[in-house]
């Protein structure tokens, strides 16, 4: 089986599939690809199949096997794999995902992709251990738990991250976020991921700050998001959808032995 590495500033990804298959790939095939050690390793593993309406549909999976519902540097990804292999002769597409249609385009390396609009699911304080915490739940398609501090230590981060991701109030688990403003056109996030731990970058995490950002009154509507695996932009526009646009690379292309 072939495959291609994407990633998408630190986010990593494998890629398989084209647009005409239909048949979904198994869960332990999933499990072998992100395995860093035993398979090719990655975030997340990325499935193009087929889609009676649009493109393609892109579906993302974690490494524990299970369909995530949507993730914005995979969708980013999508598009230079399904250019890049020439399965379209053309450079913007609509990719279905589990939280709806998405358009897309590459130009060259840089990849513009609208990740929806915002949804604040609820705002309060969160307790874990002696820490009483701010947050707000938002959804892009799928979970984000934003929390602006200051700053959190390595040991800090991992427990908080780890707590809050499994935490009761959060059923089907989240993702996590800590933010911080650098000024009006610029925060900084750290991302921790559920299902995976830290990421060096999350796009619909970043949308999910700028978006609580922007709601709090800290930040304009284009911000630059600077998180470990560098900087991506997200634009607010009128009618209340969020794009991002930011670098995305094909590292390798390789061909998967093992059967499944």
């Amino acid at each position: 089986m072939q495959f291609h590495k994407f990633q998408a500033l630190g986010n990593d990804f494998v890629f398989f599939g084209s647009p005409t298959r239909k048949t979904l790939p198994s869960k332990e095939l999933i499990q072998h690809l992100c395995d860093r050690h035993y398979g090719v390793g990655a975030d997340c593993a990325v499935f193009i199949g087929a889609s009676k309406r649009y493109d393609y549909f892109m579906h993302v999976y974690n490494p524990d096997g299970f369909e995530a519902e949507m993730c914005g540097n995979a969708l980013r990804c999508s598009a230079h794999y399904v250019a890049k292999r020439g399965f379209f002769s053309k450079n913007a597409f609509i990719a279905e995902t589990k939280s709806g249609p998405r358009s897309v385009s590459v130009n060259n390396n840089t990849v513009c992709a609208e990740i929806g609009k915002p949804i604040v699911l609820n705002i309060g304080t969160l307790n874990v251990g002696d820490i009483a915490l701010n947050y707000f739940n938002i959804t892009l398609g799928n979970p984000h738990c934003v929390i602006f501090t200051s700053c959190l230590t390595d040991s800090e981060f991992n427990i908080l991250g780890s707590t809050i991701e499994n935490h009761p109030i959060f059923p089907n688990g989240t993702n996590v976020e800590f933010a911080s403003v650098i000024d009006r056109d610029n925060i900084s996030i750290r991302i921790w991921e559920r299902g995976i731990g830290e990421t060096h970058s999350c796009v619909t995490g970043s949308c999910a700050c700028v978006a609580t950002a922007i709601q709090c009154g800290y930040c304009n509507n284009n911000v630059a998001v600077h998180q470990k695996g560098g900087i991506v932009n997200v634009e607010t526009r009128e009618c209340g959808n969020m794009f991002v646009s930011g670098q995305c690379t094909n590292v390798f292309k390789g061909e998967l032995l093992h059967k499944f």
